[in-house]
């Protein structure tokens, strides 16, 4: 995640569709810059985007129905599980390279996640592979 993040980051870090991304775009509640005609985001920018009261609450909403929809699914063709992971955090540099690695892993491990931060406490909402939750927890310490 270093460097500048796209629409598809920002819909697997807050669970949200890439395109209510775009609608808050276009609504002026996400600022970004076009990079050869696609939308780039710096960790400053993202985390402006997250602060904001409604983006909280959509992304709460949305953490919340990972939780449910993944207890609905009653059969499975493969080992699941669903974490919520929270971590106290003091915010700024501390919390932007907590969603950086975070951001890293989840992409590497191809585990689902909706992540949210406030009154320094960051929350990722996290299903995949138990083996690979477990990888991200000790990555994480």
């Amino acid at each position: 995640m270093k460097g500048l993040l796209t629409i598809e980051d920002l819909a697997k870090m807050t669970g949200l569709s890439e395109r209510t991304i775009r609608n808050y775009l276009a609504d002026g509640q996400l600022e970004g810059e076009k990079v050869d005609g696609t939308w780039r985001f710096t960790e400053e920018q993202f985390g402006a985007f997250l602060g904001q009261d409604m983006v909280r609450q959509s992304v709460r909403a949305k953490a919340n129905g990972k939780i449910y929809d993944f207890l609905l699914t009653e059969k499975r063709r493969e080992d699941a599980a669903c974490l919520v992971w929270d971590r106290p955090v003091e915010g700024g540099e501390e919390e932007s390279r907590l969603r950086e690695i975070l951001m890293a892993e989840v992409n590497r491990l191809e585990l689902g996640c909706a992540y949210r931060y406030e009154d320094s406490m960051a929350r990722a909402i996290l299903t995949g592979a138990p083996a690979a939750l477990g990888e991200l927890l000790v990555r994480l310490g």
